[in-house]
């Protein structure tokens, strides 16, 4: 049998543990989900101290003043209950002005009632102090705005039950204990309201403030020791739905708790039932995600002063044939005492600065007129083949080709049929030369042709095969057809013993010039 005399100081020591919890989850977290907390942490001590001081009253008009007091607490508790599910299944956006004034729209008609009571007994039909042999205590007949107040309570708690095991029902494995410590924290609060509803517990003695007070410390535990709030509220706060940038945040162990809208028009197979599972796992279709998020806790890239990491990546978004391009970087989130506590993965499209980025180097390494090497990148080229030649001795041909009379070209047909015939020579050439072969624009009309791996018999004979080839080639222009030849100069690595680049093309220099002066349309082999 509980005493009355030791009830108001248990109420008292709840209220204070309660009203200690408030403040100090506005210490540790400003958050939504902390915020609601404190102020359903508050209401409860509001609840305790207000019934403690009732059953301390020594008149009818003290203790029905003390428990005026108490619903403004009472009458938010369901609403903040509501919220916290709400919250806590990922659901903040539900927050606008409109639907939270409709949470709290009965708890504000609860309050005005239990206040304005004495004018209306629409609340309480009548109360009465009756004796007890613990003391006085308060004897009431409900009122239909009570009942209104109770079916409202109930329908909260419920609609919190029904939210939170959806959530618990989704969530992966490593989640679901969060999830079903909150359940048990409801469920507390739930059983003992029904107990005082159906009359169970001891006659006129409210026991909820004390049912609401041991429901706090397990919400506490999952604060605290959880992380309940570490995470998820951290990270909404951090990414907008309306992001470009795809946002993913991960705890420690770099496990799944959030991402954004983006993400899912990235990875259409990210779903929350994944929250909780590895991310190396999660981006197993993109090896360069997955591989920078396994083995040890740091992940691969380049890591910066702050202790962020960065990396380029590649992907296949929708149509595989149009890659995109994303910037990959991973920023510790830390709690206010810096300790890690999660991070954010974001990707950044960066496709439209890469294929600027690519232009402009097609534009240093490419002939814009033929689409072929320019002379800077093929003397670049050259030189790395001249190198392997060093190493491995095998020899390689080089081809000066010159366009016969090119000047009387552009001078009959204007400079638009010259760069016309260009085009179709680069074009005719490239389709009838090996694939390992470097064909580039050495200068105006003139073209160079760099064979791997080539002697001297495939080399001419290769030369020869393009002075037929052009010789045949009739060009359309506007509504005529231009034709033209070209002479070809071939040297090669057999012409003297360790010969460099410059030795080799002045060569073949040399024999273009002896093919132009024996008549042009015709291959010459160079030599010493």
């Amino acid at each position: 049998m509980i005493e009355i005399i030791l009830l108001p100081a248990l109420l008292f020591c709840s209220g204070a543990f309660s009203l200690f919890l408030a403040l100090y989850a506005l210490n540790i977290r400003r958050t939504a989900l902390a915020q609601i907390f404190a102020l359903f942490a508050g209401g409860v001590a509001v609840y305790a101290f207000g019934y403690g001081l009732e059953l301390m009253g020594n008149t009818l008009g003290e203790m029905l003043f003390w428990s005026k007091v108490q619903y403004v607490g009472i009458a938010f508790l369901p609403g903040f209950i509501l919220s916290i599910a709400i919250c806590y299944t990922e659901k903040q956006e539900f927050f606008t002005p409109l639907r939270v004034g409709l949470i709290f729209m009965i708890p504000l008609v609860t309050l005005g009632a239990r206040l304005s009571n004495p004018f209306h007994h629409l609340f309480y039909r009548s109360v009465e102090m009756v004796a007890s042999d613990h003391g006085a205590l308060l004897s009431i007949e409900p009122g239909p705005l009570y009942l209104l107040h109770v079916f409202y309570s109930n329908a909260a708690w419920l609609l919190s039950f029904f939210l939170l095991l959806r959530f618990f029902s989704r969530a992966a494995r490593s989640y679901r204990r969060q999830t079903l410590v909150i359940i048990i924290g409801s469920s507390i609060q739930w059983v003992g309201y029904v107990i005082y509803l159906l009359g169970l517990g001891p006659e006129h003695i409210d026991l909820n403030p004390l049912l609401l007070t041991i429901s706090l410390p397990v919400y506490a535990f999952g604060m605290f020791k959880l992380s309940l709030f570490s995470l998820i509220p951290v990270a909404r706060d951090k990414v907008f739905e309306g992001m470009r940038d795809a946002v993913i945040v991960l705890d420690p162990e770099f496990r799944l708790v959030d991402f954004n809208r983006r993400c899912t028009q990235l990875f259409p197979k990210l779903n929350n039932r994944q929250v909780g599972f590895p991310v190396s796992n999660l981006f197993s279709d993109y090896p360069d995600i997955s591989q920078a998020f396994s083995g040890d806790r740091s992940p691969a890239g380049d890591r910066s002063p702050a202790g962020a990491r960065s990396m380029e990546i590649e992907m296949a978004v929708g149509d595989p044939e149009a890659n995109s391009f994303f910037h990959l970087s991973f920023n510790p989130l830390l709690d206010k005492n810096g300790k890690e506590i999660g991070g954010i993965l974001t990707f950044t499209d960066i496709t439209s600065q890469k294929k600027f980025v690519n232009e402009l180097e097609a534009m240093a390494t490419i002939d814009e007129l033929t689409g072929l090497h320019n002379r800077r990148h093929l003397m670049a080229i050259s030189e790395i083949e001249m190198h392997r030649y060093q190493r491995n001795k095998k020899p390689f041909a080089i081809l000066m080709m010159d366009l016969d009379h090119f000047k009387a070209i552009n001078d009959t047909w204007g400079h638009g049929g010259g760069d016309t015939v260009l085009r179709a020579f680069s074009t005719s050439v490239k389709q009838n030369i090996r694939a390992m072969d470097i064909f580039g624009r050495y200068g105006g009309e003139e073209f160079m042709i760099l064979m791997p791996e080539t002697a001297k018999e495939m080399a001419i004979e290769t030369a020869h095969r393009i002075c037929r080839l052009v010789g045949n080639l009739a060009v359309p222009f506007e509504t005529n057809t231009i034709e033209c030849t070209v002479s070809i100069g071939v040297s090669g690595t057999w012409v003297r013993e360790n010969p460099d680049l410059t030795f080799l093309i002045q060569e073949a220099d040399k024999a273009l010039y002896a093919a132009k002066h024996q008549g042009r349309n015709q291959a010459v082999l160079g030599s010493l």
